[in-house]
């Protein structure tokens, strides 16, 4: 019997882990939520045996989620093929969009709402991650005694958090900010409409000044690109929300800045006031660990 998810991910910067576990009511309580600032193997093998050793995840299901650079996020056109013969189909129609062998790489995808013209084409997100990527990190969850079941993805993890917001049901913005690198997604009703990866993170941004850097005028122009996309081409109403998970330090800075220059309204998105469970989560924890986080919940949403 499963007694919950633990949710990890290998950053650049170090090991973020999330425990989830089953309440008598069936539902998934946050226990344990922490970034690890190691970078070898061997000392992340050995932070996750304690864990094992602690919680006893030998019991659990683990949910292995990659980070932004694991893995490539394409928008493509439906292949005409059946669900349960559209992941060979992506295989070898996206041969020549990556730069690692198709053969051995992981393959899968998601669907994409329909535009507002009933002209247009139906589209997907595929999703694509290397075996020289992948196989490392499962030895590490192996080595760890660790239950591998779900390899995850960031898109999804944080439409995961998005879905337990007041906002989910008219749709709402997410931004997810890393030190080099971040997301952004536009969901509404659990279905991502617009993900955008960004090549700069929360370190970038000198949020530390009141005076907006370049980096936040072209974050903002970003997002603010990423709104207007959205409205125009599925025709729905404006997002009006843009729910900025917290930066370790600044984050009413980030806020500030944002508002100035985007018509959706930017508030925090504490993760700790939308969780069951009385887990309080630091800034810190939950810049790096939030989508973790949302790993954890995948089967309260829908498998992807």
């Amino acid at each position: 019997m499963c007694r919950g998810i633990i949710s990890l991910c290998f950053l650049p910067q170090g090991l973020s882990v999330a425990i989830a576990q089953y309440t008598p009511e069936n539902k998934l309580e946050l226990t344990f939520s922490d970034f690890f600032a190691i970078s070898s193997s061997l000392e992340q093998v050995n932070t996750l045996s304690q864990l094992t050793a602690e919680y006893s995840l030998g019991e659990f299901h683990c949910h292995l989620l990659l980070e932004p650079a694991d893995y490539r996020h394409l928008t493509l056109e439906t292949p005409p093929v059946a669900n349960d013969e559209m992941r060979e189909a992506l295989r070898w129609k996206i041969a020549d969009l990556v730069d690692f062998s198709v053969e051995q790489a992981c393959i899968d995808f998601y669907l994409l709402p329909d535009a507002k013209h009933a002209s247009s084409k139906k589209m997907l997100a595929a999703i694509a991650s290397s075996a020289a990527v992948l196989k490392p990190k499962i030895k590490l969850c192996q080595q760890a005694g660790l239950d591998l079941e779900v390899i995850d993805i960031q898109e999804t993890a944080l439409r995961n958090l998005a879905t337990l917001l007041p906002e989910n049901d008219r749709g709402v913005a997410i931004l997810h900010l890393l030190p080099t690198n971040g997301s952004i997604i536009i969901q509404k009703q659990d279905l991502i409409y617009l993900s955008r990866k960004l090549d700069f993170g929360f370190a970038d941004l000198h949020l530390d000044s009141d005076i907006p850097s370049q980096e936040i005028n072209n974050l903002a122009l970003e997002i603010q690109r990423s709104l207007d996309y959205v409205e125009s081409y599925y025709g729905i109403p404006p997002i009006s929300t843009l729910a900025v998970i917290p930066v370790p330090s600044h984050t009413e800075n980030l806020l500030n800045h944002l508002n100035e220059n985007l018509s959706a309204n930017s508030r925090i998105m504490d993760i700790s006031t939308i969780l069951e469970g009385e887990t309080i989560l630091a800034d810190k924890t939950q810049a790096y660990c939030a989508t973790v986080i949302g790993a954890t919940l995948r089967h309260q949403v829908s498998d992807t």
